[in-house]
């Protein structure tokens, strides 16, 4: 693990993560735009940054990320309604995200491509957890950079295929009794498109450690929200995220279990 970093000075560690840092509450401070507009309908430059509620135009004060919020008490400056809290999580799981992706692969077109897909499974998760629905035009970008990340890694366009394949078989064993027929067509549940999604991302050879993952974090969040009384029950994108980025980003990770003694 952070192989990328092994040997090299501290200092220029440190100069990396904090670069990181800044890009990725950059890019989460703009995935927040992409929870609130998209569910909405709007276009993401049509409009310079406006509060969602009483529609005034944000100050660069209101608009640093993390650091606006907290010092705001997650509330408008202008109508001091509050403003979800996820949107500040966005911001610090995308910079999280970018620091152990730099401490991992360094700044190259790993990086780029893990961080891209890193974002949209964030953004994913958010928008299902403030608006209750699962936008395919997020989950079409995850599946092309999901693609671009495969061809890079496995030097073909195969296993990819083979990925999303296997993932629509295995899941379609768990969930075949929801899939309803739509004239001459059949309709797919959300779990079975995902599984897709998620073996295209990590390929044939992760997707049974995709299939683990993804039960293992939905069986947590169940629990836990069972214990807390929550009243909603578990966001299957949290899930489905953690299980793509595991494998994605620490492509060894299945061979741990290889090493452990017979």
């Amino acid at each position: 693990m952070f192989e990328a970093v092994a040997g090299v000075k501290f200092g220029f560690i440190l100069c990396g993560i904090i670069w990181a840092v800044t890009l990725g509450f950059a890019a989460g401070n703009y995935a927040c735009s992409l929870v609130h507009r998209l569910p909405r309908g709007r276009l993401l430059l049509d409009k310079k940054p406006y509060c969602g509620h009483c529609g005034t135009p944000l100050e660069v004060r209101d608009l640093f990320p993390v650091v606006s919020a907290v010092m705001l008490r997650h509330k408008c400056r202008y109508c001091h309604t509050p403003f979800p809290v996820s949107h500040t999580w966005t911001e610090v799981l995308v910079g999280l995200l970018f620091v152990f992706a730099f401490l991992e692969y360094s700044f190259n077109d790993q990086f780029l491509l893990i961080v891209c897909i890193g974002i949209f499974l964030i953004t994913l998760a958010a928008i299902e957890a403030n608006e209750n629905m699962i936008m395919g035009k997020i989950v079409l970008c995850v599946v092309v950079f999901g693609m671009l990340y495969r061809t890079l890694q496995d030097h073909t366009i195969f296993d990819f295929f083979l990925g999303a394949l296997y993932g629509l078989f295995l899941s379609a064993l768990v969930w075949r009794k929801d899939i309803k027929p739509l004239g001459h067509i059949y309709t797919l549940p959300t779990p079975m498109m995902l599984s897709a999604v998620g073996g295209l991302c990590v390929g044939s050879k992760d997707i049974l450690t995709f299939f683990v993952l993804f039960g293992v974090f939905y069986s947590i969040d169940w629990v836990v929200r069972k214990l807390f009384h929550a009243q909603r029950g578990p966001l299957i994108t949290v899930a489905f995220g953690l299980a793509v980025m595991i494998p994605v980003m620490y492509p060894n990770y299945s061979a741990l279990f290889h090493a452990l003694p017979k």
